[in-house]
Parts: C-alpha cells; sequence; structure tokens
C-alpha cells in the first residue's frame, strides 16, 4: 500500500471512530450550532435538494450499475458499484445498531422536518446516504485527476448535507457515514485491482 493510500485510509478511520465516539455521548453544542444553520435554511431549496439527495439512497448504486453496463458492457465497474453501494447500506445498518444515536428531532423538537422525513423513532448515526454517496464516488474517482476527484468527493459530502437540511441526520451523522463510505470503497478498489483483468 502506497503512502498516500494510507494516509487516506488511516484519516477516515479516525474520522470514523472519532466522530462515533463523539456521537455516542448525545449532541454537544457545537454540532448543534452547525447543524441549526443549515437545518434553517430556507424551505424553498427542498425542491433543489431533492435530486441530489437521490445519489444517496440505495437505488442509486443500481441505477450507476447499470447506466455503467449499458455504457461499456463489461461488469467491472458495473458489479463494484452495485456490490460496493449495497454493503455500504448493509455495513451502515449495522453501524446505527451500535452506537445507537436517535435522529435530530430526538434530540431537538423544533427541527424543520423536510422531503418525507419523518419522526419514526429511527437510528441516525451513521448516515447511510453520506456513506452510499461517499462509496460511489471513491470508486469513480478511480484514475481520474485530483481535481475531479475532489470534486466526486465533495458532491458525495454536499449529499449528506443535504440530509441535515432534511432534518434526518446531524453532522456527525454524514461525517461518520463519508468516512465509512470512503473506507468501503477503497476496499472494493483493492478487491478490482486484483481480480483486473480477469473480471473486465
Amino acid at each position: 500500500m502506497n503512502p498516500h493510500k494510507a494516509l487516506r485510509i488511516g484519516t477516515a478511520l479516525v474520522a470514523l471512530v472519532g466522530s462515533a465516539v463523539e456521537a455516542r455521548r448525545g449532541l454537544p453544542e457545537w454540532e448543534r450550532k452547525i447543524y441549526r444553520t443549515i437545518n434553517d435554511a430556507p424551505d424553498e431549496l427542498a425542491p433543489i435538494v431533492w435530486a441530489p439527495m437521490q445519489a444517496g439512497s440505495l437505488s442509486a448504486p443500481f441505477v450507476l450499475a447499470g447506466w455503467s453496463y449499458w455504457r461499456t458492457r463489461h461488469p467491472d465497474p458495473a458489479l463494484a458499484y452495485a456490490a460496493a453501494g449495497f454493503t455500504t447500506w448493509l455495513v451502515a445498518k449495522g453501524v446505527k445498531k451500535v452506537v445507537g444515536r436517535g435522529r435530530p428531532y430526538d434530540h431537538d423538537r423544533t427541527t424543520n422536518l423536510r422531503l418525507a422525513t419523518q419522526t419514526d423513532g429511527s437510528l441516525g448515526y451513521v448516515s447511510g446516504h453520506a456513506a452510499v454517496a461517499s462509496t460511489l464516488a471513491t470508486i469513480v474517482s478511480r484514475d481520474r485527476s485530483l481535481p475531479e476527484s475532489i470534486a466526486l468527493h465533495g458532491f458525495a459530502f454536499g449529499v449528506g448535507v443535504t440530509r441535515i437540511y432534511a432534518g434526518a441526520h446531524l453532522p456527525l451523522d454524514v461525517v461518520g457515514g463519508a468516512a465509512l463510505g470512503f473506507l468501503v470503497g477503497e476496499a472494493a478498489d483493492s478487491l478490482r485491482a486484483r481480480c483486473a483483468p480477469g473480471c473486465r
């Protein structure tokens, strides 16, 4: 493993573990302030926010996989998109149970609920949308330029921010989700590298 990749993975691990530990403690005041700033944004943004938010949904990896296969007629990277995205979604569900942190409404009853977000008693940490989007961004970034990679990961993090706006997640949920997604994406890339060119 090259030093740059090791540094990226190490940073993601620290972000995941650190945010999980902090999330278990509750909602610190600094996080509440960031949350309120984003969640209190104008309601008029909701139609604009909806579309990018879908890039972190469970269907996103399969849509991307279908488009990739239609365009290239090769299973790679279509299979990687579908398998890694679905794996991320499942792992995120497991992390939610381990950390046990509630949704924003559980901590702040004045939260703005938008885009079909409900107070259903489900768990918030980590953000599955942020995790799935981060996984896909990591895989798509392979062999791309640094500016393109930064843009892709920036967009993926923005998907998580849309979930804060919608009242579905707190900031640390998004940080943890982005870190988790990156780690799964890196693992998927490593598996692809090992099987290439046989799986192309």
